[in-house]
């Protein structure tokens, strides 16, 4: 597993829409590789946020805000791998 595949996956792994063999790949690689766990940790974080601060609402968090963060974020880390 490459870091390019973990960050690709990190949010279906966030989401538990992994099986359990892509699911201990991406725990193995997050525990290897700090680049990828800091990003993981940032999501993870992200989401939690956002699931709590929609649930003070009482209202669910609409797909389309999962969806545009997402895409930003894979922008980000596509653009931020280019630099390097």
């Amino acid at each position: 597993m490459n870091c390019h595949k973990s960050i690709d996956e990190v949010y279906r792994f966030l989401d538990g829409e992994l099986g359990s063999v892509r699911r201990s790949r991406i725990e193995w690689h997050l525990r290897k590789c700090d680049g990828c766990h800091d990003a993981y940790a940032f999501e993870e974080r992200l989401l939690l946020l956002v699931k709590r601060s929609c649930s003070a609402e009482n209202t669910e968090v609409p797909p389309e805000l999962f969806d545009r963060l997402r895409a930003l974020i894979h922008q980000e880390t596509t653009e931020g791998a280019s630099d390097e």
